[in-house]
């Protein structure tokens, strides 16, 4: 009878002794750094609206282009609720590689995705919040880490 309870305890002891493992385990986001350039637009109703978001991903660290087919690529969307029209980003093309014997384009130290909208003539002036989300998922020459869905946040005023 005291088998199980000898079992039981070092089961508890192991899953103690895993959980701050678990919590210091790196993610995507902890590698790469995100913000937008400038933080604050200002457009005309039914104008255009550009800003950029930037990317500086961790020494060590890769990213996968934008479309890569094998691997997560960098993918910028507008979250439910987007006020802008005609939603469009230009993404960096990387450079060539090889990943796991696979041919890859790799995102590596700063880059920036390139954003271009249009206003809607009846968007009331005032200010208003661009929510996009950027997926990654960052990865060294061994691993690669969870993917991260990084919120990015733009104001704009329509005037």
């Amino acid at each position: 009878m005291r088998t199980p309870a000898i079992l039981t305890l070092l089961l508890t002891a192991l899953i103690v002794a895993a959980v701050p493992a678990c919590a210091q385990m790196k993610g995507s986001a902890d590698v790469v750094k995100v913000k937008p350039a400038p933080a604050a637009v200002v457009a005309a109703a039914d104008g255009p609206v550009t800003f950029a978001v930037k990317l500086d991903i961790e020494r060590k660290w890769h990213l996968y282009a934008h479309g890569d087919t094998t691997f997560i690529g960098v993918d910028l969307l507008p979250d439910e609720g987007f006020p802008l029209e005609d939603f469009s980003a230009v993404y960096p093309k990387g450079h060539e590689g090889e990943f796991f014997g696979e041919k890859v384009f790799m995102l590596e130290g700063k880059n920036e995705i390139e954003v271009s909208a249009r206003v809607p003539a009846d968007l009331t002036t005032g200010t208003h919040t661009l929510d996009l989300k950027l997926t990654v998922q960052a990865c060294d020459d061994k691993t690669c880490l969870a993917p991260a869905y990084i919120p990015v946040q733009v104001k704009l005023t329509v005037e």
